[in-house]
């Protein structure tokens, strides 16, 4: 396997990865602050909401990246220069569909960890600085105004 040989398939692996990721964190933690609404109040109730929409969005995360994952491995095992669509080709050859969900247990584990994680953390340095999702909005409009009048990129 050359350096760049699996390029294609991280990126086909990454991409669906963190698209789904946050779209599901976001949609799932918006659906339990509508169950939930003095979660928005309370500061532990709403990391609890942070780390369940990080537990789904890294459940859905591995569901999505998992035929890559699974491309990938085929590709650091093959003893030749195997490129991903050849390594594609050899899993669903050799193991059917479900070849490319070999492994989806641990990594419902695995990323269902990590992302949690990584949204708590982020959602406690954000809580901690005192900064909410409407000063996020409000410093963005007023960058891409800035960005706009100054003939910046926007």
């Amino acid at each position: 396997m050359t350096l760049f040989s699996a390029v294609p398939a991280f990126l086909f692996k990454e991409i669906p990865f963190a698209t789904t990721k946050f779209t599901s964190y976001s949609l799932f933690t918006q659906y339990l602050f509508s169950k939930f609404p003095a979660a928005q109040e309370d500061l532990a109730l709403s990391l609890y909401i942070s780390l369940a929409g990080g537990t789904f969005g890294g459940i859905c995360a591995a569901v999505v990246s998992n035929p890559a994952d699974a491309t990938i491995s085929e590709m650091k095992k093959a003893k030749t220069d195997l490129g991903p669509f050849g390594a594609a080709k050899l899993v669903y050859e050799q193991r059917g569909i479900g070849g490319f969900f070999k492994g989806l247990s641990i990594r419902f584990f695995f990323y269902a960890l990590l992302i949690s994680m990584q949204f708590f953390i982020y959602d406690s340095v954000r809580i901690a600085l005192g900064i909410g999702a409407d000063d996020l909005k409000l410093y963005l409009d007023v960058l891409g105004g800035a960005l706009k009048d100054s003939g910046g990129p926007v």
